[in-house]
């Protein structure tokens, strides 16, 4: 695999950034309890919604694989509390690009079956171009949902096996476990395409053993380049343990990416909006990232280890770009890091985020139009998205009646009906005529009374 071989999706969040300097408020964190009704403006969240669906549109006239999303509760870090209505929201505004959804969180769902169905909706609705992220979402997520968060992953566990056996198996079929006890799972509609899932996470090794075990990607978030490179290699190694060799994409991470003319205009642009990400996004008491029970205390450990005690209110613009927490500069800067990471890293899919909210809308159109026109075509050779280089034939969905028409099952079942006693095809009952089809239902006596 080469870097011309590496999906690019574009992540941008509706972080919401008019909220008072973190370490001035009384709340530590960006989650739970900052107040809404002093601190949130209905015209400024709309604009930031906006200003987040409509760049991602954007994103499929740019060349990008993905869209992405994430998908955040009860704080400003983002506005979106459900992936899959944005996603739906995307679907009928794109055609191409794949919609990544990353974030509905298992646990908060009675079921799983209700997120089976959600997904194979808006996995129709896009002619199959959905691929989900399963996180075990933040543990402020859990204190703002009113979850458990000391059973948290080995509910998320049955949950996920339910969630994939729903989507993937035929129904209906009984499920009888810890967490989930059902009598009939029967998802309908099917999703149009075999649903690409991956589990985000900061390092976890629990989850690095259960995305091997699965045979699906795992993405890292919120890790230096070296702790990315160390958690991927030991991720493919437990594939390996699994029986097999991973696919490239099923390695994937996130990187913050901003490009502008040079390097000096880059840093004029972007320094500000990166010293609010690292003074304020990040903001909360270590109580409330990792409740009790939330994860193992060895993974609890390697966390720390990896640089949660970082002071991230300290962090200069040129600790950013030196210790690579973020990629900044001219297209030939970002070029130059871009491809030294994917070496280093071994990714096959890269989630580059433009912006987390404190960017204005023309800053973030600036920025992805020069990453797509002066960056991108050194990764895409023949100046495609991947998938438009696959073959035709393997897309999912239909565009035309007369593709639906060429490619339906010919044995679909006609809608019946019954009038007096007898089968009829709803579709061509209006027909006059004697139908050698018509048949009579088993309701109609044989002695003809």
């Amino acid at each position: 695999m080469t870097t011309q071989d590496v999906e690019f999706f574009g992540l941008i969040e509706s972080g919401y950034p008019n909220v008072p300097y973190g370490p001035d408020r009384d709340s530590k964190s960006l989650y739970v309890d900052l107040p809404n009704h002093e601190f949130y403006d209905r015209m400024a969240g709309q604009r930031a919604i906006e200003t987040q669906l409509e760049n991602l549109v954007y994103m499929e006239k740019l060349g990008f694989d993905g869209a992405f999303i994430t998908e955040q509760h009860n704080g400003p870090i983002g506005l979106l509390p459900n992936v899959l209505v944005a996603g739906a929201w995307l679907a009928a505004r794109t055609s191409r690009i794949k919609l990544v959804l990353g974030g509905p969180l298992l646990n908060a769902y009675q079921s799983p079956i209700r997120l089976a169905e959600e997904i194979a909706l808006v996995d129709t609705l896009s002619n199959g171009r959905v691929v989900v992220g399963l996180p075990m979402g933040l543990g402020q997520q859990y204190h703002s949902l009113g979850l458990n968060p000391a059973t948290a992953r080995e509910r998320h566990n049955e949950a996920y096996e339910l969630l994939s056996k729903a989507l993937t198996e035929p129904g209906p079929f009984t499920w009888r476990g810890k967490y989930f006890n059902q009598n009939y799972v029967n998802v309908w509609p099917r999703p149009a395409h075999d649903i690409e899932f991956f589990l985000p996470s900061g390092g976890s090794l629990e989850t690095l053993q259960l995305a091997a075990k699965r045979r699906i990607a795992y993405q890292s978030v919120l890790s230096d380049w070296g702790t990315i490179a160390k958690t991927l290699e030991k991720f493919r190694d437990l594939c390996r343990e699994e029986g097999y060799e991973p696919n490239p994409r099923q390695s994937t991470a996130i990187v913050e990416v901003h490009v502008a003319e040079s390097d000096e205009i880059a840093k004029r642009e972007f320094e500000g909006p990166a010293l609010w990400t690292y003074q304020n996004y990040f903001e909360g008491a270590l109580g409330d990232n990792y409740p009790p029970g939330y994860t193992s205390p060895r993974s609890y450990q390697a966390i720390l280890e990896s640089g949660y005690r970082l002071d991230f209110k300290a962090l200069t613009y040129k600790d950013l770009t030196d210790h690579n927490m973020v990629i900044s500069g001219s297209p030939s800067t970002v070029k130059e890091k871009l491809e030294e990471f994917i070496e280093k890293t071994g990714v096959g899919r890269v989630g580059l985020t433009f912006g987390v909210g404190s960017k204005k809308d023309w800053l973030l159109r600036k920025t992805m139009t020069i990453f797509a026109e002066e960056v991108m075509p050194h990764f895409r050779s023949k100046g495609l998205p991947l998938s438009e280089t696959d073959d035709k034939d393997n897309r999912y969905g239909y565009r035309t009646a007369l593709e639906y028409s060429s490619k339906v099952s010919p044995d679909l079942l006609d809608p019946t009906i019954v009038k007096e006693g007898y089968l009829h095809n709803a579709y061509t009952y209006r027909q006059e005529g004697f139908d050698s089809r018509i048949q009579p239902h088993a309701s109609v006596a044989h002695d003809g009374s």
